[in-house]
Order: structure tokens, then sequence, then C-alpha cells
């Protein structure tokens, strides 16, 4: 088994507009991760109220693999503002469907972000094996769904693609067989 995270590539929408720190892409916001104290990240989207959306689009799956086995959809986000508190909802999106929804739960105020990694999806849709169309075609929205004060600030999102390494073909030929 092996992983490898896609990031964002491109932008889909942002309406209702999250604020950008900087330029005028989402994706370019959200491509790159920050660890640091949540006020001095110079790269992000962020939110003053709930129901902000932005929908990103994401680099193609190019590894060698016989299998996919799992999606996850993972996001970084914060609010420094003292007892506030916020949740995203996540879309993972494919073929311009959407495939699953789900909440990060409720994150409260700290210093630095947060990393919110939701559940490994096994399956497009409860029974379907992933394959390299449904991931080529990943995007996530990003979706500020409660927020109780402050500035909400995300600042990476990614997907990890579990994969199986692909099967080597046995060409050695067995000691002996020469002579």
């Amino acid at each position: 088994m092996a992983t490898v995270n896609l990031l964002p590539t491109g932008d889909v929408s942002n309406s209702p507009a999250w604020t950008l720190s900087i330029g005028s892409d989402v994706y370019a916001r959200l491509d790159e991760d920050w660890t640091g104290i949540i006020g001095l990240d110079i790269s992000n989207i962020s939110a003053t109220a709930s129901g902000k959306k932005a929908q990103v689009s994401f680099a193609n799956f190019t590894e060698d693999h016989s299998a996919i086995n799992s999606v996850t959809a993972v996001t970084r986000a914060g609010n420094n503002g003292r007892g506030q508190s916020f949740e995203l909802t996540t879309k993972i999106i494919s073929g311009g469907s959407t495939l699953y929804t789900e909440a990060s739960g409720t994150q409260l105020a700290s210093g630095t972000h947060r990393t919110q990694t939701y559940t490994a999806r096994t399956t497009t849709d409860g029974s379907t094996a992933w394959d390299n169309d449904d991931v080529d075609d990943l995007q996530m929205e990003i979706h500020l769904s409660t927020h109780s004060g402050g500035t909400t600030k995300c600042t990476y999102c990614y997907f990890i693609i579990d994969y199986d390494l692909p099967v080597a073909a046995d060409n050695s030929v067995f000691f002996g067989t020469n002579f």
C-alpha cells in the first residue's frame, strides 16, 4: 500500500465568496500548508460569517498502481477568536456529481490551524471501486457551515489517495534450470 496527496490546481467556484488573503485564485491559497500561528498566515481563505462556499479542482492521479483503495478529504483551518468555534462541511465531487458530504464537527478556537481528516471513502458510491477517471476528476467543496464569531481561516486542503503498487512480474530464472 502507498499514498499520495493530490493538491488543488484550479478554481471551480467561490460563492457565496470566501475572502482571499491575496491574489484572485482560491486554489492558490489552499495548496500549501501553514503550520504556524493563524494570525501570521498570509495565504488563506477567510470568512466572518457562515455560508461561504469554495470549490476547487485537483491534480490528476499519476501514480502507477494496481488498485485505488480509498480517497480521503483533508482540510486545515482555524479560528483564533477567543471562545469562538466553526464547522466545515466538505463535499467530494467527481464528474460533476457529489459523491460524499461530511461535516468536520465543531472546531474550537485555537492559536494554530487544526487538521480535519474526513472519512476514508473506499468506493465512489458504496459499492463501486474508485478508478482513474473518478480520481482524475476530483473536486472539493469547502463550506463554512457554522461560525460563532471572529474570523475562520482555511489554509490547506488535499485528498489522500491510498493505492496498491502494481504487482511486478517475476521474470527471473530459477537457479539450476540453466544447467
